[in-house]
């Protein structure tokens, strides 16, 4: 019976400790993580602080990807901000067709400001059209985020 109770407390305590789910179809790029801790981006202006780099998990749904490579996306954060996702090393790109999609990123955030050229390379990647390149004129500052593991659901 003494041996009955100690299963039965290992296991309910094993069932507390799981991870939050990754669906079967999940694909996992960079290095290998999980959810454990993550926020949805939502929250990420509860979490970041102005004044330094964060590490952080996050999970929210992909507004944009490259169009060329794949090696940067954008995650809405609140109303009209985005998190520019960027990959560690350049050393992973993800689906160009992943708009749209939930991700999974674990890494850095920092406040930064991005020169025009940058962003008109950003917005050459991402397709806009020559008159939307054109009236990119000004510097701008940007949530970015280093991400070395993504999972794409």
């Amino acid at each position: 019976m003494k041996n009955l109770a100690l299963l039965l407390m290992l296991t309910l305590s094993l069932a507390a400790c799981k991870q939050p789910s990754i669906s079967e179809d999940a694909e996992f790029f960079g290095e290998k993580i999980n959810k454990d801790g993550a926020i949805e981006a939502t929250q990420f202006f509860e979490v970041f602080n102005e004044g330094d780099s964060v590490e952080m998990v996050i999970t929210g749904s992909i507004k944009e990807v490259c169009k060329k490579k794949g090696c940067w996306m954008s995650m809405p954060i609140g109303e009209d901000q985005e998190l520019l996702v960027r990959f560690k090393d350049y050393g992973f790109f993800v689906p160009l067709n992943a708009d749209g999609r939930t991700a999974t990123i674990a890494g850095w955030a920092y406040k930064e400001v991005v020169p025009a050229l940058e962003l008109k390379h950003l917005a050459f990647d991402a397709g806009k059209s020559d008159e939307e390149i054109a009236a990119i004129t000004e510097d701008e500052v940007s949530y970015t985020f280093m991400a070395h593991g993504v999972i794409i659901e």
